[in-house]
């Protein structure tokens, strides 16, 4: 029988985000009879990282701190060196790098120590143009790039120039069936709503803009209660925002969430009013968990659910249509129920995480052929 080939997963941060996610349910589920699994974080070990050190055979991280300008090229230097020293004390066969910096980490270190294939997970399509520029400059050190949506994978080919049969689409999956959380039904005149937007307190999820909604929403009179899980940058921005619009006892900071499920079985409606976005795990999420869903108008969004068939789609930025598209749901259970039923049929015909386990282990297995036949020529 032949040895595990070994994957090597290096990513930028082990901290609550939907590629963390990703990472770890790869790491779970990969066939451990054919890969032996190491994972190196290029930062401290953050929510995700114990999780990940206990399903991975070795856990590295590479101490890189968050500092920015001068400071961050000066740590970058020695986190490279680190990098290479694993690599050459773990010897993979494949390197899969989630995230841009350790996408480029991962390429410079290989430059440093040849011999691994090297895979580029790209998760979103990105707002910056230097990262673009960057992977024009460095896409010949990749053997092929794994593309969260046809929109990103699409941005790669076009912005990047990435050959499209180097680049592969595998949609996240999510485990199918999940444990039901039943809809409520409640009369919204009644009782309290109850909102959550689940994701990074960070700008591009939109945060603000559903603030303004739900400020809307009150003043309207409706009863409404919204929980942000997760953490991130902008925390004591959002809590400042929601004291200035007198909001703040209808808006509840709940961390990070480790039972997706359980928390969803308390929520009446997920909103995720990002500004952009690539594959989003929490769609996903609420989708098997039958909860209606709002959400903006983006490609990669849209890629997940069908405007007025499993969601309601409103444009970027606004918080008037937002809130229009929360009320309209309240005001309508039927709509909802009927929403959330289709959004269930579709994560477990289209989103099986045994589909995405699948694709991401034959993409594997032709990346090692490939290069074994490289060294032999």
């Amino acid at each position: 029988m032949n040895a595990p080939a070994t994957l090597l997963y290096v990513i930028t941060s082990t901290g609550t985000g939907g590629a963390e996610k990703a990472l770890l349910e790869l790491v779970r589920r990969i066939d451990r009879a054919r890969y032996r699994i190491v994972v190196c974080s290029l930062k401290r070990p953050g929510a995700y990282g114990a999780k990940l050190a206990a399903a991975a055979d070795e856990f590295y991280h590479l101490n890189l701190s968050e500092a920015a300008g001068l400071r961050a090229v000066l740590n970058f230097l020695p986190a490279l060196l680190r990098m290479v020293k694993i690599l050459r004390r773990v010897r993979p066969d494949i390197l899969h790098c989630f995230l841009f910096r350790a996408s480029i980490m991962g390429r410079l270190a290989v430059c440093l120590c040849p011999g691994p294939a090297v895979i580029a997970a790209v998760r979103v399509n990105e707002q910056n143009a230097f990262k673009y520029f960057c992977e024009r400059l460095t896409r010949s050190m990749v053997s092929c790039y794994t593309a969260v949506t046809e929109e990103v994978r699409q941005a790669m080919i076009e912005r990047a120039h990435v050959a499209p049969e180097k680049i592969h689409t595998i949609y996240n999956g999510i485990e199918c069936p999940v444990r039901d959380a039943a809809m409520h039904g409640r009369e919204t005149a009644e009782k309290e709503t109850r909102l959550a937007l689940i994701g990074r307190l960070h700008r591009q999820k939109g945060h603000a803009h559903l603030l303004e909604a739900l400020k809307i929403m009150i003043s309207k009179g409706r009863r409404v209660h919204l929980y942000l899980a997760g953490d991130g940058p902008d925390e004591e921005m959002l809590r400042r925002q929601a004291r200035d619009l007198s909001i703040a006892d209808a808006v509840t900071f709940s961390g990070v969430v480790d039972d997706m499920v359980a928390f969803m079985a308390d929520i009446d409606i997920v909103v995720l009013p990002s500004l952009w976005e690539g594959m989003p795990n929490v769609l996903l999420e609420a989708m098997a968990a039958l909860r209606p869903i709002v959400a903006t108008r983006l490609p990669g969004i849209e890629e997940l659910v069908r405007e007025e068939e499993s969601a309601l789609l409103c444009e970027p930025g606004l918080a008037r249509p937002l809130a229009g598209a929360i009320m309209r749901l309240m005001d309508d259970p039927e709509l909802a129920c009927r929403l959330a039923r289709a959004a269930r049929l579709d994560v477990q015909g289209r989103f099986d995480i045994s589909q995405t386990i699948a694709q991401t282990q034959a993409l594997y297995e032709s990346s090692v052929r490939n290069r074994h036949t490289e060294r032999e020529t």
